[in-house]
């Protein structure tokens, strides 16, 4: 016989509603968390009279939307309404507010300028909510404090000189008027410049969640700092922000990856007018859109005397390592540590036929590889390994290594330079600085250690590859690679560039003058109407819908709805099924462009249809 359980009561708590607001501002205007691209406008809320102290401007609330319960930011209070009946805010999320009036206005602007969603710039702005970390005692009434500069300055780093020694010392005596902003492209350049001002406040995406929330909360609410980090720390709300600084801002790793796209240049730059404050960029190289501020003057280019001993030495048969070279190489390592840097990591990039010269391909299609002397060719794309290789089309079983990588190099130079160590530094096997003293390093770009006094040489193996990209960017991120591995060498140093004798990188890389490159290249841009005199927008949609958009872009400037100017490029196919449309027009006319984009994406939005990838300004034109 069955036994009978016995009954359980079940409790059911039933949530009050808040009382209608008789407050002198009863409204609040908050941006909505609801997903919906469209409806990215603003949003009016009655204020319960019980929570009227806390509704400040930044702080969170919840509030009923589409009968969802969802995130918002407050944005301002008023007495006004619409004249429609309001629903009242649900919760106070937090008392304590994240964000100030400037920086609301920052987020507006750059949500404007990359036409998307607010809440698709505070999910990079304003670091997620920890909630033990809110039980510290914060302060709500955080003032801002004005530091009008209008210093705006690139300054060019030296040879023989540590970046981050230099960084340091100029974040010490150049500006003392508030708190300094700095952003730097990686976590491991937080790591260099920290150990040289160890009382920096950081904000790096490898903080844990607490952590970063913690500092930035601090960087909101204490004064005189200097505050270090990655790219969406340029948005970190300081109440006595003097200035921002900017290291390398030609770096890749400036871009936002996720949409909408800025880059943390641009928002500086944005933020600097916005705010009235100094700016400052660091490097060795500016990129284009640097170039031309320097060039109309807005900014002031301040460059680095240095001289740099050059040799070179050209190719005659593809060969790694001309012949005259070797000599100077076994004369160079005797007086200290040699650096190679090598285009790519590993060993082969694509194998070939020796015998028909066909390039290998697996059953996936994806291209075969060979990532080490020993291992066997395997897939780039597929798990598959080819211990037995054979060609697909003549049958041949003796492959041809193309697109050597630092492992093919170290075994070339260990040929070389026998007796000779030869230390790897790329990947995730990046050798640490000042662990350097003889030897080689051989280096892939970014991943160069620093030696304890110096190279005696460093060589740039295999530049033409590096010059003779197809894309855009190839001569600015080769300039990169180029003068900040040389500042690697010590005063007495050589220079050795396996390139044409001709090649115009070689009379800038001994009179350390980048600009006898970048200002040639800045008037082929500009003649060729491509940025960084053009705003440019790139959109990735289903190619079954790419001809039909090219035609509403051509139908929109014949209407006038698009500048006359605009150029529309494509379609051109790209991977599973997308293709890419590429729109550009001149930067005076960039405002019509972005409103127009914006609002096709909110039709997109508002008839259920899947949204276009958008970028605007993207770092590369053609990936």
């Amino acid at each position: 016989m069955a036994l009978t359980r016995p009954l359980r009561l079940k409790r059911e708590v039933v949530q009050t509603q808040p009382g209608p607001s008789t407050t002198d501002k009863p409204v609040a205007r908050v941006w909505v968390d609801n997903g919906v691209f469209h409806l990215d406008q603003s949003f009016d809320y009655l204020v319960p009279d019980e929570l009227d102290l806390s509704v400040q401007i930044g702080v969170r609330i919840q509030v009923p939307f589409n009968g969802r319960k969802c995130e918002a930011l407050v944005l301002g209070r008023s007495e006004k309404t619409s004249g429609m009946k309001l629903k009242s805010i649900d919760k106070v999320m937090s008392p304590v507010p994240v964000a100030s009036q400037r920086s609301l206005n920052l987020i507006e602007s750059v949500a404007s300028r990359w036409a998307c969603h607010p809440f698709d710039v505070i999910r990079s702005a304003i670091p997620p909510r920890v909630a033990s970390v809110e039980k510290k005692k914060w302060p709500t009434d955080v003032a801002t404090v004005d530091s009008p500069s209008s210093t705006r300055e690139y300054l060019q780093l030296p040879a023989f000189q540590d970046s981050f020694e230099i960084l340091a010392k100029f974040l010490k005596n150049s500006v003392k008027q508030g708190s300094v902003l700095v952003i730097v492209p990686e976590a491991k350049s937080i790591h260099r410049l920290q150990s040289q001002i160890p009382h920096a406040l950081v904000l790096g995406s490898e903080l844990s969640r607490s952590e970063r929330y913690e500092n930035f909360l601090r960087a909101r609410t204490d004064l005189n700092q200097v505050i270090i980090g990655t790219r969406s720390a340029v948005f970190a709300d300081v109440p006595d922000l003097a200035a921002i600084v900017i290291f390398n801002e030609s770096s890749e790793h400036l871009y936002e990856v996720r949409a909408p796209g800025w880059n943390a240049r641009d928002v500086a730059i944005l933020r600097a007018r916005q705010e009235n404050i100094a700016i400052h960029f660091l490097g060795y190289s500016p990129s284009a859109e640097i170039a031309r501020l320097i060039d109309i003057g807005w900014l002031t280019y301040r460059a680095a005397r240095s001289k740099v001993k050059v040799l070179t030495f050209q190719q005659e048969f593809s060969e790694l390592l001309p012949g005259r070279i070797i000599q100077e190489l076994r004369s160079l390592v005797k007086n200290g540590p040699i650096l190679f840097i090598a285009p790519r990591k590993g060993y082969s990039q694509a194998i070939s036929c020796s015998h028909c010269r066909n390039i290998s391909l697996c059953e996936c299609g994806g291209r075969m590889e060979k990532k080490s002397a020993t291992g066997s060719i395997t897939c780039s794309l597929c798990p598959n390994v080819f211990p037995d290789w054979v060609c697909r089309y003549c049958s041949g079983v003796r492959p041809f290594l193309l697109n050597r990588g630092s492992e093919r190099f170290a075994q070339e130079i260990g040929k070389a330079l026998p007796g000779v160590l030869i230390t790897l530094s790329e990947g995730e096997k990046v050798v640490e600085d000042a662990q350097i003293s003889s030897g080689v390093v051989i280096a892939t770009p970014g991943s160069a250690p620093m030696a304890i006094h110096g190279y005696s040489a460093v060589v740039i193996l295999d530049g033409e590859s590096l010059l003779n990209q197809s894309d855009l960017r190839a001569q600015e991120r080769a300039r990169e690679v180029f003068f900040s591995n040389l500042s690697l060498l010590r005063s007495t140093g050589t220079a050795l560039l396996v390139v044409n004798h001709s090649n115009s990188i070689v009379g800038a890389l001994s009179s350390w003058k980048p600009s006898l490159i970048s200002l040639r290249e800045l008037r082929e841009r500009e003649e060729a109407a491509l940025p960084p005199f053009v705003r440019c927008v790139s959109l990735d949609i289903e190619e079954s819908e790419a001809s039909t958009l090219t035609r509403a872009l051509n139908k929109s400037r014949q209407d006038g709805r698009l500048p006359e100017s605009t150029r529309i490029l494509g379609p051109s196919t790209l991977s599973n099924g997308l293709a890419r449309v590429l729109i550009l027009t001149p930067l005076v006319d960039g405002e019509a462009l972005i409103t127009l984009i914006h609002e096709f994406q909110r039709r997109r939005s508002a008839t259920k249809k899947k949204l276009a990838a958008v970028r605007v300004d993207p770092y590369s034109l053609s990936r």
